[in-house]
């Protein structure tokens, strides 16, 4: 024959306890009335939660405490400052590094100044030296043009 085992006898006992408590609970639920309180019982609790929310804000604001509405507003004006601020602080790093590569860029054709000045000045030296041995020929020129025009004055003699 076959063996009781006392498991199985526990779980059928277990399985009749839960139907019979789920049925309860199923009635419970229908229950139109149970559902009237319990949603009256909601209501009237809401209401008193909006009242103590209210007198908690006025109570905050006669003894100047801060609420949690107040500290949250404090902390996403907080944020958005640091974003402003980080956001600044990018705009002055590339402003810095638009004055560094500006800085660069001046000392470069300042070099360039620089050296066209030498160059030029190179030039005037040269130029200069140029116009000090023309000015000496346009001298010896003119005592050549003086000496031929006084040959020219002067009678030749020939001997016949």
């Amino acid at each position: 024959m076959s063996e009781m085992n006392p498991y199985d006898s526990f779980r059928q006992l277990s399985e009749m306890l839960e139907k019979g408590l789920n049925g309860l609970l199923f009635q419970s639920i229908n229950n139109n009335p149970l559902i009237q309180v319990t949603k009256l019982g909601i209501e009237a609790n809401s209401r008193y939660i909006e009242l103590l929310k209210r007198n908690r804000e006025l109570m905050a604001s006669y003894m100047n405490l801060p609420t949690k509405n107040d500290v949250a507003n404090a902390v996403k004006q907080t944020m958005q400052a640091e974003e402003k601020i980080d956001i600044l602080e990018e705009q002055i790093w590339n402003l810095q590094d638009s004055f560094a590569l500006a800085t660069q860029e001046q000392n470069k054709v300042l070099g360039e100044i620089l050296e066209f000045t030498k160059h030029i000045h190179f030039e005037w030296q040269k130029t200069s030296q140029e116009l000090a041995a023309l000015s000496e020929m346009k001298n010896e020129f003119e005592e050549m043009k003086k000496l031929l025009q006084k040959d020219k004055e002067e009678p030749v003699l020939v001997a016949k």
